[in-house]
């Protein structure tokens, strides 16, 4: 276990595992779950930014737990208004991300790249607007494929 930003507020989280097949979850500082997908790609968390429309929950008063964190599913998770992240696989790219926007994170496992097409598409002078847009334009691409 490696983590590199302290997370004070919340020790249970870095010795925290997903459940099997379950991709990412969202849970409250009290541990409870509030979302849960078992999708591939960036989709688990495109449907938790759906979720979260609809609900009254401030993403900055809770936690999430992703399988696998790009510099894509950085820039999501960051526009959505997480401050706490946890990831079984992290690439430095995403923790860029995450340091420059002041979210708390800590990881399983650090690589430099994460092997996606989308982690080389995004670059780090694209706004959090602009990845979220190329995001939902590649996600209606493959739905119609």
């Amino acid at each position: 276990m490696k983590v590199e930003k302290e997370l004070d507020i919340l020790p249970w989280l870095a010795s925290r595992e997903l459940p099997g097949t379950v991709s990412l979850q969202i849970l409250d500082y009290e541990q409870r779950v509030v979302f849960s997908s078992t999708g591939k790609w960036l989709h688990p968390l495109l449907a938790a930014e759906e979720f979260l429309s609809g609900s009254s929950l401030d993403p900055a008063s809770l936690v999430l737990h992703d399988r696998i964190a790009g510099r894509a599913a950085a820039a999501l998770t960051v526009r959505m208004g997480f401050k706490t992240v946890k990831a079984c696989m992290m690439s430095r790219l995403a923790e860029a991300v995450y340091l420059r926007h002041d979210v708390a994170y800590c990881a399983d496992t650090f690589v430099e790249r994460i092997a996606c097409q989308t982690e080389d598409i995004i670059h780090e002078d694209m706004g959090l607007d602009e990845v979220h847009a190329l995001i939902h334009q590649r996600a209606i691409a493959a739905k119609a494929n």
